[in-house]
């Protein structure tokens, strides 16, 4: 039920805007912390059956991707699939970002990094850097306070045990308690394609 409400306001805000001059859009959804593209399956079912072109993105390590995850050791490495999707678009191509919690980062480096392919962006409950993760201060501005989570993340070390965490995990036995306290239990049908986030 929120998914469709979810759906339908943003296809309402968006193509009434007067920057929008179209009735059908291209959206990009970029999934969070610890999930894939496989989160965004009734929004992207919705957003379809109104007309418009819809794609999810699996970061690097995230859903079906089967990169190990120690390999990756840099956000640019995490963000690199939708580097590469906004890449393959025709120059003239616009879209309509949409980015839930953690992937409000990869919004705004795609922003930065495409500013002429975005038509516009939207942070569904997600994390706004003015630059994305561009220096120290941002890297501590997006780190959530986790400390009321006790062991509920298990970090991943790809630059060495002493070096900082180059991945997070939200193990599954917290996922429900974390994610979705107030989602149908179907959701726990895509519990096995979590995977690592950098």
């Amino acid at each position: 039920m929120g998914e469709e409400v979810l759906a339908k306001e943003m296809t309402k805000n968006l193509l009434s805007s007067s920057s929008i001059k179209t009735t059908s859009a291209h959206f990009i959804l970029v999934h969070g912390v610890s999930h894939g593209a496989w989160c965004w399956y009734k929004v992207r079912t919705l957003l379809e059956s109104s007309g418009h072109t819809v794609t999810c993105v699996d970061l690097k390590a995230s859903g079906i991707d089967r990169t190990n995850v120690d390999s990756i050791t840099s956000f640019q490495d995490y963000n690199q699939p939708l580097v590469d999707l906004m890449s393959s678009l025709p120059h003239q191509h616009k879209v309509i970002l949409v980015g839930h919690s953690a992937g409000g980062i990869s919004v705004t480096d795609a922003i930065h990094k495409f500013p002429h392919k975005i038509e516009a962006a939207v942070y569904v409950a997600a994390s706004m850097l003015n630059l994305g993760f561009q220096t120290d201060q941002d890297l501590k501005d997006g780190a959530p306070d986790i400390s009321e989570l006790g062991d509920a993340i298990e970090f991943g070390f790809g630059l060495g045990v002493e070096q900082p965490p180059t991945s997070a995990f939200v193990k599954q036995q917290s996922q429900r308690q974390i994610f979705y306290q107030l989602s149908p239990i179907e959701v726990n049908l895509f519990t096995p394609t979590f995977r690592y986030q950098t």
